[in-house]
């Protein structure tokens, strides 16, 4: 087994040791489980290096028929001396009727690449990133919701020598954008986080204008369906499609993988599309395991898809742990391979959809 992955697992098991348990081995009645919580996050890639950090977040429920809010943030520190810090909130209340999320990012990302962007050159780049998010959906029947987003990005990438020209050669040097948009979307999910039954859509739109504050004058439609059959007591399958596709956008607002076991911006591509399957199988207590693959298309036109060079394939294998049921918090630690020597051991909060 790999050390990372065996790292990944110390994590779990830290996380499992701190988990509410019952009062007395007597009593029925568990002790009520704290609203905060401690999740340890690794990230390890032969491209990327390897980062580690926490999140810490803070649960609660507005309601009886919403879904348990949470608050929080994370911060995550890489070997390459990179660092990212997000602070998020993610509310769901009246009843679920209407829900919220809002997300401040802030990180630099020192990068050291073999072959950049296909470039043939090697490079090394520090890309500051600095975001805000924020997006409200309200429901106008018993699944379905609708609402705005926005979206404000400063994203700068500094090189040196051969490869700064080549990226000014690209108009890939970053971008400052700001973007609104329309969402639309149907939920029956029976758990938002941790769902074994139900469908899942959504699709919204970020219009970037210079008006907004941003530089650039583009479009980027997104959208994403999921499916959750619970097969067995012990077997869900949870299968996701979904694309990004972008309107007269500079390189640096165009669609990148983002598949598990890829970098994300290490390929770039006007439009992207994913099919993934997520095969989670319980086992004993809160523990499970988990095989997740997919194949995503990275293209400027549809038939790009024809080519194997436009391809990108992804198998790996896992375990889980339930932290809190009803709130549907999970931590997965997973091994993931793509190709072309894309691979990642991941130690995250959260299923991927």
């Amino acid at each position: 087994m790999r050390p990372k992955i065996v790292l990944a697992l110390a994590c779990i098991a830290s996380c499992v040791m701190s988990a509410p348990i019952y009062a007395d081995e007597g009593s029925a009645t568990p002790e009520k489980p704290s609203p905060w919580l401690m999740v340890p996050l690794l990230t390890s890639n032969p491209k990327m290096d390897t980062s580690a950090g926490v999140l810490a977040g803070y649960l609660h429920q507005f309601d009886q028929k919403s879904a348990p809010s949470m608050f929080g943030a994370s911060g995550t520190y890489s070997a390459s001396d990179s660092f990212f810090g997000v602070l998020f909130a993610q509310a769901f209340f009246d009843s679920n009727k209407q829900r919220l999320s809002v997300a401040f990012t802030n990180g630099k990302v020192n990068n050291d690449y073999h072959d950049f962007l296909g470039s043939g050159l090697p490079a090394q780049t520090t890309d500051n990133v600095k975001a805000f998010a924020t997006r409200y959906t309200h429901a106008v029947g018993a699944k379905w919701f609708v609402g705005g987003q926005f979206l404000s990005t400063n994203y700068v990438i500094e090189a040196e020598g051969l490869v700064e020209q080549h990226l000014d050669s690209i108009g890939l040097t970053g971008v400052e954008s700001a973007g609104a948009g329309l969402v639309i979307g149907y939920d029956s999910r029976n758990n938002q986080r941790n769902a074994t039954d139900g469908r899942y859509f959504l699709f919204h739109n970020n219009a970037y204008r210079e008006s907004f504050g941003g530089e650039e004058n583009f479009d980027a439609y997104s959208g994403e369906f999921a499916d959750y059959r619970q097969l067995s007591d012990r077997y869900v399958l949870a299968t996701q499609i979904k694309g990004r596709w972008t309107d007269d956008a500079p390189i640096s607002g165009y669609s990148s993988v983002s598949l598990k076991g890829y970098v994300r911006g290490m390929q770039l591509e006007p439009n992207y599309t994913h099919l993934t399957f997520d095969n989670r199988i319980k086992l004993k207590n809160q523990w499970g395991a988990i095989i997740y693959g997919g194949v995503g298309c990275l293209y400027d036109e549809t038939s790009d898809c024809n080519d194997s060079e436009a391809i990108y394939p992804a198998l790996g294998v896992g375990i889980s742990y339930l932290l809190r049921e009803v709130a549907g918090v999970v931590i997965r630690a997973e091994y993931i391979v793509g190709k072309d020597d894309n691979n990642g051991v991941y130690l995250t909060m959260g299923h991927p959809y």
